[in-house]
C-alpha cells in the first residue's frame, strides 16, 4: 500500500518557531545561513550561481529595452533570459526546501534605475491562503552603489501582523496605506538596511518584509536589476489591494507558473469563490496570444 504523502505546512517553515527552524537546518544544512537570516531578519543575501552569459544577456536587455520606461513587467514573455533567471534551479530548490511547498515564479520586473518607492509590504499586492506563501527574489545585474537608489528594507518587519485593506478603513487610497506603513516603522523603531549587492548576488525577502527604494542621489547611476515574485503550490492566490470591501471578497488570481509554463488555479479548499470560466480562458488567451518566449 503506497504511503500517504506528507501534509503541507500552513506556515512557511522559515517563519515557524525556533524548534522547527533547527529541524529545517538539520535537514538542509547547506541552506543554514539563508534559513537563519530569513527567520530572524526576513531577508537573506546569497549567490545563486547564475551563468555569466545569462547575467550579460539580462544586463543587455535592461540597457536596451528600459530606456525611459522605468520598468518592464514580465520581460520573460519577450526574452528567454529573463525567464531563465526566474526559474534558476538553485533558487527554486532553496525556496521549496525552506518554505515547505513547491515554489514557482509568476512575475518578473526589470529595472534600469532605483525606484525610490515608498516602504511597503508585498502582502498588500500579492497574498495567499494560507498566508505568507509568497516571496520576492531581487537580483543585481551590476554592482549596486549607495547613491544609485539601492533597495531598502527593515529587518524583522516580516514578523509584524499583515496589514489588510479592510483594516485601513473604507475607501482610503494607497497613499493612506503607505502612511500606515510609515507609522509602523516609527512605532516599532525599525531601522533600515540597504541592498548594496554585487553583480550576480540575490536577495530573498519574505512576503511581509517592509521594503522600498532609497533616495537616488546620483541620477546618472543605474541600478540594473531583476525582481521575480514567487508563490507556493496548493494555496489560494489573491490580490489584497483589490479586496471588495462591500462584499468582503478577495480578488482571486490565476498566476502563471513560469517553471511549468501553465496557469495555476487557487485551491478551492481555501476560498469560497473562484474565477469564472470566462475570466480563466480570457486571461490565458491574453498571455498566449503574445507567444511567450521559450526558456
Amino acid at each position: 500500500m503506497p504511503s500517504k504523502p506528507p501534509s503541507l505546512p500552513d506556515v512557511p517553515l522559515i517563519e515557524s518557531d525556533v524548534a522547527a527552524l533547527e529541524s529545517l537546518i538539520a535537514e538542509y544544512p547547506a541552506h543554514a545561513d539563508i534559513a537563519r537570516s530569513l527567520h530572524e531578519k526576513g531577508f537573506a543575501v546569497f549567490d545563486p550561481g547564475f551563468a555569466a552569459e545569462d547575467l550579460d544577456a539580462a544586463e543587455a536587455f535592461c540597457r536596451s529595452k528600459l530606456k525611459g520606461k522605468g520598468r518592464i513587467q514580465d520581460g520573460w514573455i519577450s526574452d528567454s533570459v529573463i525567464g531563465r533567471l526566474a526559474v534558476h534551479p538553485p533558487i527554486l530548490e532553496i525556496l521549496s526546501s525552506l518554505y515547505g511547498r513547491r515554489a514557482f515564479p509568476f512575475q518578473t520586473l526589470n529595472f534600469e534605475f532605483g525606484t525610490q518607492q515608498m516602504p511597503h509590504s508585498d502582502t498588500y499586492h500579492f497574498d495567499s491562503t494560507p498566508g505568507r506563501f509568497m516571496c520576492g527574489v531581487w537580483v543585481a545585474l551590476e554592482n549596486i552603489s549607495s547613491d544609485a537608489g539601492p533597495l531598502v528594507y527593515y529587518p524583522g518587519s516580516h514578523r509584524l501582523p499583515i496589514l489588510k485593506r479592510d483594516e485601513i478603513g473604507g475607501e482610503k487610497t494607497y497613499q493612506d496605506y503607505e502612511k500606515q506603513i510609515q507609522s509602523l516603522i516609527e512605532e516599532h523603531g525599525l531601522q533600515p538596511e540597504y541592498g548594496l549587492l554585487k553583480r550576480g548576488q540575490a536577495l530573498i525577502w519574505a512576503a511581509n518584509l517592509i521594503h522600498g527604494g532609497s533616495i537616488h542621489a546620483d541620477s546618472a547611476k543605474t541600478r540594473l536589476s531583476q525582481v521575480t515574485h514567487y508563490y507556493f503550490a496548493d494555496c489560494a492566490y489573491h490580490t489584497p489591494q483589490s479586496y471588495d470591501l462591500a462584499q468582503g471578497r478577495a480578488f482571486v488570481r490565476q498566476p502563471f507558473d513560469l517553471s511549468k509554463r501553465r496557469h495555476v488555479l487557487s485551491n478551492r479548499a481555501y476560498l469560497n469563490q473562484q474565477l469564472s470560466l470566462y475570466d480563466i480562458l480570457a486571461q490565458r488567451w491574453h498571455l498566449w496570444r503574445q507567444r511567450p518566449a521559450r526558456f
